[in-house]
């Protein structure tokens, strides 16, 4: 038995067009338009993120001046990786899965928020840094299920371990000082190296090396 040919929505035209028979507009209607589909590139979310979080260690090497150079040395291979990206061609995610890498943002930035006021009034702002990163994490993994990349599996339960180690021995103020520079660094490299390896650059060296 054969199905008869779906019938087109409204607003479409039918077997004449717009304005022929069947049609859903008179002669002369201009197509409906469409918004704009957003696809984002995943190597440019990781070196934001990764930056972000070098930033953050930053703020706990601070002390000896070691913070700055470790973020500028971040910011310019950071800036190598995007400019091969873009050399060897952009391959960003589909707009499901870009709207689905912004709703998991968006909630990570909120999350974090909500728990430095709540651990601000406990005294204990010294477990941020190892819990953002551990939301972190886990967003890359919920990513990871949308998109079926192994990569940032591994890379979101990576960077879930740091978490929680980092809360662990976060058990003091300068403890928690100190590990917070550790963190962001450590955090900032794996994010780094993701997306050279999303490039190709992380094979690319390694062919080099045999």
């Amino acid at each position: 038995m054969s199905y008869p040919p779906p019938r087109p929505p409204s607003g479409y035209p039918g077997p004449g067009g717009y304005g022929g028979p069947g049609g859903q507009r008179g002669r002369g209607a201009p197509p409906p338009r469409r918004g704009r589909a957003v696809r984002i590139d995943p190597v440019l979310v990781e070196l934001g993120a990764g930056l972000v979080w070098l930033a953050v260690g930053t703020l706990g090497l601070a002390a000896d001046g070691a913070g700055t150079l470790v973020l500028a040395v971040g910011i310019a291979i950071a800036i190598g990786i995007g400019v091969e990206n873009r050399r060897r061609g952009p391959r960003p995610f589909d707009t499901s899965r870009s709207t689905e890498l912004l709703r998991l943002g968006g909630g990570v930035v909120v999350a974090v928020i909500i728990a430095s006021i709540l651990l601000g009034l406990l005294s204990a702002s010294a477990f941020l840094p190892g819990l953002a990163l551990v939301l972190t994490g886990g967003a890359f993994v919920l990513l990871s299920r949308a998109t079926g990349q192994r990569p940032t599996r591994w890379l979101g339960i990576a960077l879930v371990v740091a978490g929680l180690l980092s809360v662990l021995i976060s058990t003091g103020t300068a403890g928690g000082f100190v590990s917070q520079g550790l963190l962001g660094v450590l955090a900032g490299v794996l994010l780094l190296v993701s997306a050279a390896d999303r490039v190709g650059l992380v094979e690319m060296l390694r062919d080099r090396a045999r």
